[in-house]
């Protein structure tokens, strides 16, 4: 288990000062981590459901800070730097700043790289979803502004994320939405690899496998816009 003293040390980090320390606990604690331990364990597991919900809460607060700060913005604008500021690239960057890889308890092989971006990433919606369980949303909405803030300016590339290019493709031409839908799930808790299928303009449909739907989706998405640019070439 997590030392208390790392546990305090770690509440000053995220100014936020548990009333319940053993959601603290398991917001740290990655399905990982119960490979080599007491099945009895894994019910205090509850790693996965705190991301579920965190991962919601962060969407709704960035959604509000970018609303209140850029009042000129269209859609379009908040889109992609809600996009930017919510992908798990971005989230790793966070995990960083907290230095989540000294508490986090796992158990992976630290030369898995793209692993562990994975988990550390997945670690800040978990710790986010802990914070709204124990404090509610002015909680939460005080770390993600804390945290998050010095990035809602900064300078977003003009190259966007796939699945927001592909979107707008696909509202142009056809005036539809692309449709993901996930058709298989397999793998361990802690090693998941998901399956999606993408229907998007006359394109046969398209399958990519990921980590996380989210990744899935990706691919598919950058698949996708490759065969739309070949077409246009050809």
């Amino acid at each position: 288990m997590i030392q208390k003293k790392k546990l305090n040390s770690f509440e000053k980090k995220i100014d936020y000062k548990f009333k319940n320390i053993l959601i603290l606990k398991q917001s740290l604690t990655h399905p990982s981590y119960y490979i080599d331990n007491n099945s009895y364990l894994k019910n205090f597991n509850q790693f996965e459901r705190f991301e579920f919900l965190g991962d919601r809460v962060l969407g709704l607060i960035i959604a509000s800070l970018l609303f209140n700060k850029y009042k000129n913005f269209d859609e379009g604008d908040l889109s992609k730097r809600y996009s930017y500021l919510v992908q798990k690239n971005f989230l790793h960057k966070i995990s960083l700043e907290l230095e989540v890889d000294k508490i986090l308890l796992y158990n992976f092989k630290k030369n898995n790289k793209k692993m562990l971006k994975s988990i550390f990433s997945d670690s800040v919606e978990s710790i986010i979803g802990a914070i709204f369980i124990d404090g509610g949303y002015k909680s939460s909405f005080n770390f993600v502004k804390k945290f998050w803030s010095q990035y809602l300016d900064i300078q977003i590339s003009n190259t966007q994320d796939p699945k927001t290019s592909l979107q707008e493709i696909s509202q142009q031409k056809s005036k539809k939405l692309p449709e993901y839908k996930l058709i298989k799930k397999k793998g361990p808790a802690h090693s998941p690899l998901f399956t999606i299928n993408l229907n998007v303009l006359d394109l046969k449909k398209i399958t990519a496998e990921g980590s996380s739907i989210r990744e899935a989706e990706t691919k598919a998405a950058s698949e996708a816009l490759k065969i739309i640019n070949e077409k246009k070439i050809t």
